[in-house]
């Protein structure tokens, strides 16, 4: 799994910079930045999630977790959650537009399902946030601009 993220992002990059030599862009943008501005080149002008680690989990052992982008869920693209485990980091590789309010849920089976937090991302600065303190759980998010 983690070769085909290397590659995909190798991939992407190549593309991106091979795009940037056509338009006239200085190669030291293409050259020097690291593959996560590379990733945040291709969102244009959104924010690029890179990853989430989990902090502090909200129950015992794992959370199942996933966030929403204004109310629509944006990842995992792949199924309803991911579970993840006190200290685990995970590739999340979104694009969301400047401003947008992310919420990190928790899935509950029984009730309806947890907020362990809510952010509002500033576009125009690549920075961690932090969703925290809904049931104990606490999680950072990378956002590249």
């Amino acid at each position: 799994m983690r070769t085909w993220r290397k590659l995909s992002k190798l991939a992407a990059v190549t593309t991106l910079a091979g795009g940037l030599a056509f338009t006239g862009t200085p190669a030291a943008v293409a050259d020097g930045g690291s593959t996560e501005k590379s990733a945040a080149l291709a969102c244009g002008g959104n924010v690029f999630l890179d990853g989430i680690r989990a902090l502090a989990i909200s129950e015992n052992g794992r959370d199942e977790v996933y966030i929403e982008a204004d109310g629509v869920k944006i990842w995992p693209a792949g199924g309803s959650y991911v579970s993840m485990t006190a200290g685990q980091r995970v590739e999340v590789d979104k694009c969301v537009r400047p401003q947008a309010a992310l919420r990190l849920m928790e899935v509950d089976d029984l009730d309806p399902n947890d907020v362990i937090g809510r952010v509002i991302l500033q576009g125009d600065v690549t920075r961690d946030y932090e969703f925290c303190c809904g049931d104990g759980g606490r999680y950072r998010i990378g956002a590249v601009r």
